[in-house]
């Protein structure tokens, strides 16, 4: 059996919460059997050290993705990491180019250590390397900023607190029933069955009705007045798409684009690289009647809408009055058990529905959310582990519609 001298061992822990910051799930044992795989198999090639540890470290095969481009700019290429770790790598057969592949997720760029926050092995925690200085006290004071008015590297850090959400999909009833000690239902049949075990005395059993997630679909406008904040919603959806799978996710702009597959990658700069070649209406013109009839007709009967949370997300601008939009919102309406409409405009206090086109949708939807800032979509997560759906203050929405309406016949 070849040992391992050295900083290998250390190299190798250090590699593994690279993996970790990146999105992989890794256990403590997948660090020790990747260490004991290198001394069974040695040094002696790239392609042997590579493959203990991919391995090793992964069990999905969406991960060798992030694994292939961690393992390049980690390993590949001693000088980029030497005064950044200040240790020895292993001494493999790879090529000495200095050059950065341009395919190298922003996310292990990130998650590399810098060279001032470099600290001893034994003072680093179990959790991994990453930097937390847009966390915390900094992201607190920009809670309120909106999405439209922040910088590029403030962006960035919002987009880094939404991927660390804890987003609960809500529940719809199921049509079986289970044993519950704090159930509404008495089971006749249940206290039968159980009675063998009492001596024949038959005792009351509670029943309650099972609960499964109920499915959500996304519909993301992705026009002009809408690009920053679209971009930022769609690390929302994809946070939401890796904890649960009856998640859709659709974009509209002049057209209808399903990317619910395309979120599905782990990796979501290598998501948003794809989603951006399929979208070639990005930034462009809003056609909201048209994709919702697009919906309505080849999306309904393919996917389970029935019961459904359908989240429109739009400025509800669409500059074609003369469209039969309040058709297609009734029709989007049956179709799903609740209808919420997220959208930017309400961080204006002064917002008033003027548009015919927000008018004809404000009719058919059950809340009409702000969704610009962090807070808003804090509350978002919060409203989405609620079990009622009712929102009050759309009546006084729609109040207001029928104000502006007498106004103007007035």
């Amino acid at each position: 059996m070849n040992t391992v001298d050295g900083k290998l061992p250390e190299n190798i822990l250090l590699f593994t919460r690279l993996l970790r910051a990146s999105g992989i799930r890794i256990g403590s044992e997948g660090v020790t059997d990747s260490i004991e795989a290198i001394q069974s198999v040695g040094l002696r090639s790239r392609g042997e050290f590579y493959f203990s540890l991919l391995t090793c470290l992964t069990k999905k095969k969406e991960d060798e993705i992030i694994f292939r481009q961690a393992f390049d700019l980690f390993w590949q290429n001693p000088k980029f990491q030497e005064k950044q770790r200040n240790m020895l790598l292993p001494r493999t057969r790879v090529s000495e180019n200095n050059e950065e592949k341009p395919e190298l997720a922003k996310r292990i760029k990130e998650n590399l250590p810098k060279t001032d926050k470099i600290k001893k092995l034994d003072q680093i925690e179990d959790n991994v390397i990453f930097d937390t200085s847009g966390s915390a006290s900094d992201t607190q004071l920009k809670k309120s900023r909106d999405f439209g008015t922040m910088s590029k590297e403030e962006l960035q850090q919002a987009t880094n607190v939404i991927r660390d959400l804890s987003i609960y999909l809500p529940q719809k009833p199921y049509r079986r029933f289970a044993p519950r000690k704090l159930g509404s239902e008495l089971s006749v049949r249940y206290g039968l069955k159980e009675s063998a075990r009492h001596f024949g005395m038959i005792l009351p059993k509670l029943m309650k009705r099972k609960e499964k997630e109920r499915p959500i679909f996304f519909l993301i406008d992705i026009s002009g007045s809408m690009e920053n904040y679209s971009k930022t919603l769609i690390h929302f959806v994809h946070n939401l798409m890796q904890r649960h799978r009856n998640c859709f996710a659709f974009l509209f702009g002049t057209k209808l684009t399903n990317i619910t597959h395309l979120l599905k990658n782990r990796d979501i700069d290598d998501a948003l690289q794809k989603i951006s070649k399929v979208t070639d209406d990005w930034a462009g013109g809003t056609r909201i009647r048209d994709s919702i009839f697009e919906f309505n007709k080849t999306w309904v009967r393919r996917t389970p809408t029935s019961g459904s949370l359908v989240l429109f997300i739009s400025d509800g601008l669409d500059k074609n009055h003369q469209s039969d939009l309040l058709v297609q919102m009734e029709r989007l309406k049956k179709n799903c058990k609740h209808l919420v409409w997220l959208n930017p405009l309400l961080r204006y206090k002064k917002f008033l529905p003027k548009s015919v086109s927000i008018k004809r949708i404000l009719k058919n939807v059950d809340a009409l959310l702000p969704i610009h800032s962090l807070e808003s979509i804090e509350n978002l997560t919060l409203y989405l582990a609620r079990n009622k759906r009712g929102e009050s203050d759309i009546l006084n929405w729609r109040a207001r519609i029928m104000d502006r309406e007498r106004e103007l016949t007035s």
